[in-house]
């Protein structure tokens, strides 16, 4: 999830620290070893390590045993897949250490650096079992070479050895010490002594087919052996396969199979990777692994080959069968083969502990596994690993207690995963086409890695299935610990090449997305990581698997000294995304501006297809930037020593003004066409994870935005038309949020409307509930009427009230209104009314009312309460007219007022046409102030009738509307604005193609329901002649609805509404009012606009309001 809470505060300081500890840490103890210490050559170091751990103790002990089962075809052909395997992992070794530095680990460095610290350290630490278990193996086979010639019970040679089980554990112990005291002492002596094992050992192989040659034929019939010499004869019937079932040296109860067999003769070819383990003791690691081990191959191969041929050639079946210790007793001198299997089974005990406890140490220093740190200290001259020697000898122990043809089958399962993966990592290097793998070793290719790959998978399964899945789980659990437990390695790894090719093809593929696959793709500009990582982790959780890119701003005219610090901020905003395991990007721009910053980002973010289709920032604050900015350089002894420019206390930084925040909302609305949402108090976020959860809600309010859009021509009126994608992207933005685990268990999706009347209600609830199943959401539908009377700003301000039980909110309406003109006029004209009698005065202004629109004083007194009210209307419309024309000049007609579909019909049943376009009007209203300040401006002169729109009742078409034709639309006169109207019904389209596939429906005019309550300026009264008529509305009360109120007014009274409402709600979703295109020209009208802003959101939970430009729903399968 990112970050988790705050508790957990990243900051860039933190993120910016020298990794230099970190590595020390990693390392664990430094390079001791001087430059001038012995080092191992191709010979000594990789060729005679390998020879004596290919020619294994098992030559000796089971090569009788498997050659009797499987004859002399089949034996030959199960050591040819075995080296077949061996040579197409060496050629795989071989590529991989020609390309580079190789340093300490053998097998597991070079993995590792191929295929990243998961694969490569898990293979490591299973191939450290296998080696472990191979050296208890040689360690348990000694062991038996000893008794079978010196057991009190089945010694040939002698009788002073005890037998027994805890004897054999006693020998094996002494001889496992033996080992571990020669590679404490050093290298150097390991390497004298291997030189002199391996002549001992090629000695007693090469005895076995000179003894076939040269001794005379012979039966020891107490032995059950008969030796024939080379024959014909004896050739022919060891030629092919006889399996049977409790043979000398079988483990199973049945007959044996090839399966068994393999697995028992495989460890005695795998120790191919021998001279690799020694790579730290090596001069030249890339040049002395190829050559010696494919020699130390080719060797070991020839040789075995010579056995298996002289032993089929020479010794019965029947004695195959009966005596396991068949090779000593039928060659020339039983005492050589005992030197050979002293010498086979002690170098590879000795090659265990020291190979193994220099592979831990490897693992231990990369610091990938926790608790292995104590093993990566080395001594301090010549840096042997003591604590992993000492924990690989008792390791060692353990695996004494098994089975030595079970030890087998465990050995065989671990090198043929090491092979697996070894040549894995040459398959994929050679197809990822790096520039840089350019391996000195050329045998090979992307076939033979691949061959070797799917052999040794399919062997492991062949051999023993049990074993393989076993050995294979514990791979995943160690690739799992070490991907969730170790920190990011600086190595680079295959995988990286991989996706760099898959990415580039798939990129070029991609194709704008399709409505039914859209998600959003985040673009979030960050300045401060502590008070916005909040916000980075909410849009980590709402993008829904798609991209998301943090956007950073750095503003200077100075490039070049900026570029250093932008080098800072692209390391810093990195490592927080690895560390808070957020899946973002992060795009760091330079510009002597913060809009052309952004526009850069928004341009350039993304690549091919998979582009920002979302920008969020944050809130405009006051007297703080919405970007980083950087002072033109300094002297150098005016800041800090290391110490950014930009962060040095004391400097005053340029702020970001209104103009330019609005002229980026413009920006991106208008001309980049994007989705845009504006973030607000998310540094107070209740994030799911947090542990406390005082919130319950995630609240939806998808407010209407009704754009009036005027029209190129004069004699056309005005169009309205509604948002139906910011409403539905509300929705769509909800919905997904709540379908991350940890939001949806702790937070209710709900989905808040309003409207003004009651009676549109019910209807209201229908529609969104419609609109919601349609679109597949599940929320709990809220439908809130202004009316109703608990909403008390909208009773100060539309009704008029000034009952105490409102004075608690009178205060703050007059505060945040008391600018603005046509409040003024309102309340004038309010408190003129209240205290002037009704009786006295009600003619006059009834006249007054004649005299706007030209009535006889009998249409007067039936018409009073519709024209006053629409008189009154039409005076708001006026004086937000004359605002907008003086704040905004040049730009046209821009309405800051609400206008409404379903408004009852004595608010609106009028005849515009009877009233004029002069603002001569409203003078009464407008002119006639306390202070005598005329507010009313002079209008422009290019200002006609159809700059102010004019209100109609449903289903009332203008005279001058061209009926079914769409006007021409013209974007410098429109104007979005809040509606409280009912939702339009969700129209499905079912055609299939390019368009949407649901839509708000056209409007239709509203039933006029008998039931409908009647409204208060059309009751009629018989008193109405001697102005008592107590049925028509006191003037205090003007005639108003939500939609006729001035944006600021309306953001009052829906701030009261969802502060009441959503007081348990951890964030909500809301519409964005966008400015009029082209008020960032004016500081003072783009200060207007976002405090109008302000006025919204002040005192909610966190916000993200939302506007969208393009369709993000669709009904289409």
């Amino acid at each position: 999830m990112g970050v988790t809470g705050p508790d957990r505060r990243w900051s860039l300081h933190w993120l910016l620290r020298d990794s230099s500890v970190d590595q020390k840490e990693r390392g664990g103890q430094k390079e001791r070893a001087s430059d001038s210490a012995a080092k191992l050559g191709t010979f000594s170091g990789v060729f005679v390590p390998t020879t004596l751990n290919v020619l294994s103790i098992l030559m000796f002990l089971r090569f009788g045993f498997i050659l009797g089962q499987a004859g002399l075809l089949g034996m030959l052909g199960l050591l040819a897949v075995s080296y077949t395997i061996n040579l197409v992992t060496t050629m795989s070794l071989s590529a991989i250490a020609t390309n580079g530095t190789v340093k300490g680990g053998g097998a597991y460095y070079l993995i590792s650096r191929s295929l990243g610290p998961e694969f490569g350290g898990s293979i490591g630490i299973v191939f450290y079992l296998g080696y472990v278990l191979n050296t208890g193996m040689n360690a348990v086979g000694l062991v038996d070479c000893f008794t079978q010639n010196f057991g009190t019970e089945s010694g040939t040679l002698s009788n002073f050895l005890e037998e027994g089980f805890w004897w054999q554990y006693l020998w094996g112990t002494i001889i496992l010490l033996i080992c571990t005291g020669i590679c404490l002492a050093g290298s150097s002596i390991f390497s004298r002594a291997s030189n002199g094992l391996l002549i001992i050992l090629l000695v007693a192989t090469f005895s076995i087919p000179a003894s076939a040659i040269f001794m005379k034929p012979f039966s020891i019939p107490k032995l059950h052996v008969t030796f024939t010499g080379v024959r014909l004869e004896t050739l022919l019937e060891n030629l092919k396969p006889r399996l049977t079932k409790g043979a000398a040296g079988s483990q199973i109860h049945g007959r044996e199979n090839f399966q068994d067999l393999f697995g028992i003769l495989f460890p005695a070819t795998g120790g191919i990777f021998a001279g690799a383990s020694m790579s730290g003791d090596l001069k030249n690691p890339s040049h002395s692994i190829p050559r010696g081990t494919l020699s130390g191959l080719a060797l070991t191969f020839v040789t075995y080959t010579l056995v298996i041929v002289a032993m089929a050639a020479s010794i019965t079946r029947e004695s195959l069968y009966k005596n396991s210790d068949i090779i000593q007793v039928t060659n020339a001198s039983g005492v050589i083969i005992l030197l050979g299997e002293f010498a086979t089974t002690f170098f590879s005990a000795l090659m265990g502990v020291i190979g193994s406890a220099k592979l831990l140490q490897a693992i231990a220093r990369d610091n990938l596994v926790p608790g292995l740190k104590i093993f990566s200290k080395g001594t301090e001259k010549t840096d042997e690993p003591v604590h992993a020697i000492i924990v690989t000898f008792v390791v060692a122990q353990l695996t004494m207690l098994f089975d030595i043809n079970q030890i087998a089958s465990f050995v065989t399962m671990t090198y043929l995963m090491t092979f697996l993966v070894m040549n894995l990592a040459c398959f994929l290097l050679k197809i990822g086409s790096a520039p840089n793998f350019r391996p000195s070793f050329h045998y090979f290719n992307w076939q033979t890695a691949a061959a070797g790959a799917l052999v040794c998978g399919a062997t492991m399964f062949f051999v023993d299935g049990v074993y393989a899945t076993g050995c294979v789980g514990i791979l995943i659990l160690l690739f799992l610990l070490i991907h969730y437990t170790s920190p990011p390695k600086p190595w680079g790894d295959v995988s990286q090449s991989l996706i760099y090719h898959q990415v580039r093809k798939y990129l070029l593929r991609l194709r704008q997305e399709h409505v039914k696959f859209w998600r959003p793709q985040i673009l979030l500009f960050v300045t401060n990581l502590d008070d916005q990582y909040k916000m980075v982790s909410f849009c980590n959780s709402l993008k829904k698997g798609a991209l998301f890119v943090l956007g950073h701003v750095i503003v200077t005219d100075d490039f070049s000294s900026a570029v250093p610090e932008a080098r800072r901020q692209q390391t810093a905003w990195t490592k927080f995304v690895e560390n808070s395991k957020v899946k973002a990007f992060v795009n760091i721009a330079v510009s002597p501006s913060a809009e052309w910053g952004i526009r850069n980002i928004v341009l350039n973010s993304g690549l091919g297809g998979m582009r920002p289709n979302i920008v969020v920032i944050d809130q405009f604050r006051n007297g703080q930037s919405l970007v980083e900015t950087l002072q033109p350089r300094k002297d150098s002894n005016d800041r800090r020593d290391g110490a950014p420019e930009s962060a040095v206390d004391g400097i005053p930084r340029p702020q970001m003004s209104c103009a330019n925040y609005v002229t980026i909302l413009e920006d991106l609305l208008f001309k980049l066409r994007i989705n845009v949402a504006v973030a607000k108090g998310f540094e107070h976020l209740e994030l799911p994870t947090s542990g406390q959860h005082q919130k319950k809600y995630i609240d939806l309010w998808p407010i209407q935005m009704s754009a009036e859009l005027g029209a190129d021509s004069e004699s056309k009126k005005n169009v309205l038309t509604t948002n139906f994608d910011t409403y539905t992207l509300i929705l769509q933005l909800g919905c997904i949020l709540n379908t991350v685990p940890s939001w949806k268990k702790t937070y209710k999706l709900r989905v808040a409307v309003f409207v003004e009347y009651e009676t549109d209600v019910d209807d209201e609830r229908g529609r969104v509930q419609a609109l919601l199943e349609k679109l597949r959401i599940e929320a709990e539908v809220l439908v809130f009427w202004l009316a109703c009377g608990d909403v008390k700003s909208y009773r100060i301000i539309v009704n008029g009230d000034r009952s105490p039980e409102v004075r608690d909110v009178q205060e703050k309406v007059q505060t945040v209104l008391k600018d603005e003109g046509w409040w003024l006029d309102i309340e004038k004209f309010r408190r003129r009314s209240h205290n002037q009698p009704q009786s006295d005065d009600f003619g006059a202004d009834l006249g007054r009312v004649s005299s706007w629109h030209g009535a006889s004083s009998h249409d007067t007194v039936q018409k009073a309460p519709a024209q006053l009210a629409g008189g009154l209307k039409k005076f708001i419309q006026s004086t937000r007219r004359r605002r907008s024309i003086s704040s905004f000049k040049g730009l046209g007609s821009v309405n800051l007022g609400m206008q409404t579909h379903r408004l009852l019909d004595s608010f609106v049943d009028y005849d515009s046409s009877d009233s004029s376009s002069s603002d001569s009007e409203l003078e009464p209203y407008a002119d006639d102030r306390e202070d005598g300040t005329n507010h009313r401006r002079p209008a422009s002169p290019d200002t006609t009738k159809q700059d102010v729109p004019s209100i109609v009742a449903p289903g009332t078409s203008p005279k001058s509307q061209a009926s079914g034709a769409r006007p021409p639309i013209s974007r410098s006169a429109s104007s979005n604005r809040f509606s409280s109207s009912p939702i339009p019904e969700a129209k499905v389209n079912t055609d299939e193609g390019a368009g949407p596939s649901i839509m708000f429906a056209p409007s239709s005019p509203p039933p006029r329901a008998s039931n409908r309550r009647e409204s208060i300026y059309t009751r009629r009264s018989s008193s109405v002649g001697s102005g008592t008529a107590s049925g028509y509305p006191r003037r205090a009360s003007v005639p108003l609805s939500f939609n006729d109120l001035p944006s600021r007014a309306q953001h009052l009274i829906l701030n009261e509404l969802m502060a009441e409402h959503s007081s348990e709600t951890a964030v909500i979703f809301t519409t964005l009012p966008s400015p009029m295109e082209g008020t960032a020209q004016g500081e003072a009208a783009s200060e207007s606009y976002l405090s109008d802003l302000e006025v919204l959101w002040q005192g909610l939970p966190p916000c993200l309001l939302v506007h969208s430009n393009s369709m993000t729903v669709t009904m289409n399968l």
